[in-house]
């Protein structure tokens, strides 16, 4: 039977950071983006660094975005690689630096920008144009490369307190992000009651599209199963939601093969940690194979009854947004924020996969 061994963990950066995700480029170099000031609360701009050694050492490698201090400012981007790794895309929010506004209430703007020579100098932003249905939006993963120039772009609806997470959008561009003409619906409850948060994507061998979204109730945020869906025409259209039966929060997939997964999530019930699943979509769809604590959360939850909604304990979670590549060698690197001795930074984990 397949599992999942930790060969090493460590910290990238201990400077409030948050929300990493890494990239490994054709010459090996791994480079790992986060935000860096005021932790998940995001007050900063956006920096980088870099590993040699197949993430076991960092150093620092540059700002991507700065803050705007002066207009009141911050923003978060990701990276992802173009399928021939020449391009590293950069995509986020940015979003007031008032750390004290409540979620779904800080005006936000999804925005990228690029580098053509392995992160050393970065092209201006450009901001992706939304519905504009909401002040605020929520942008939980890079663009997603699907070849010959098309990207995608996601970002979820945050229209008012009652109807966060409507919807997760996804833009699209056909000539490598100069135009975004067109837009599709990835997840959004027919029936008006269920909300979609923190989305994530992957591209399947077969050329297959699929996203995951922590899912809850409109109005009272109470968490339910996450859900999964698949596009089999490039993202413009996606068949309707399936409860993976994991009640997880935040859930990243990393294609094995087609039906094949690695997928961490978030678990912020009982003892909580990050938790690395082997899961099958073969036969009825998802069905977890092997599971066993990544992170461990070093404490133990469990919801006041004074806390009406899911939104209300943000401020209270101590890490999250696990993200993995698969590396050259074979070996997955794992990022995700955490606070530590009072410190929120970046922590990276070395997985291997025995068994497969």
């Amino acid at each position: 039977m397949a599992s999942i061994q930790i060969q090493a963990s460590g910290r990238i950066d201990e400077r409030e950071s948050a929300f990493p995700m890494a990239v490994q480029l054709p010459s090996g170099k791994i480079l790992c983006s986060f935000s860096v000031g005021g932790g998940a609360d995001v007050t900063g701009g956006t920096e980088c660094a870099k590993s040699d050694d197949g993430g076991r050492t960092w150093t620092p490698s540059g700002v991507i975005f700065p803050a705007n201090r002066a207009e009141g400012k911050a923003n978060f981007l990701k990276l992802s690689l173009s399928p021939n790794g020449r391009t590293i895309y950069a995509y986020g929010a940015e979003l007031s630096d008032n750390r004290h506004d409540a979620f779904g209430h800080r005006p936000t703007r999804a925005l990228f920008c690029h580098s053509n020579d392995e992160g050393r100098s970065w092209s201006p932003p450009t901001y992706i144009p939304m519905p504009a249905e909401g002040a605020s939006l929520e942008v939980s993963y890079g663009i997603l490369p699907l070849g010959g120039g098309r990207l995608l772009a996601p970002a979820a609806t945050l229209p008012s307190r009652e109807r966060l997470g409507e919807k997760v959008l996804a833009a699209f561009s056909n000539d490598g992000g100069r135009t975004w003409p067109e837009q599709s619906v990835v997840f959004q409850d027919p029936q008006g009651r269920l909300g979609f948060f923190e989305h994530k994507f992957a591209n399947l061998p077969s050329g297959r599209l699929l996203a995951t979204a922590w899912t809850v109730t409109l109005g009272d945020y109470r968490d339910q199963p996450n859900s999964y869906t698949v596009s089999d025409d490039a993202g413009r259209t996606w068949r309707p939601p399936l409860s993976t039966g994991m009640q997880g929060q935040t859930l990243t997939p990393i294609p094995l093969s087609e039906e094949k997964l690695l997928v961490l999530y978030n678990r912020r019930y009982g003892q909580q940690g990050i938790i690395m699943c082997l899961v099958s979509l073969a036969g009825k769809g998802w069905s977890v194979e092997y599971e066993e604590v990544m992170y461990d959360g070093h404490a133990k939850h469990e919801r006041s009854a004074e806390v009406a909604s899911g939104i209300d304990e943000l401020a209270a979670f101590a890490f999250g947004f696990p993200t993995a590549i698969r590396l050259h060698d074979g070996a997955f690197l794992a990022t995700h924020w955490c606070v530590e001795g009072g410190v929120c930074g970046i922590r990276w984990t070395r997985l291997k996969i025995d068994g497969q």
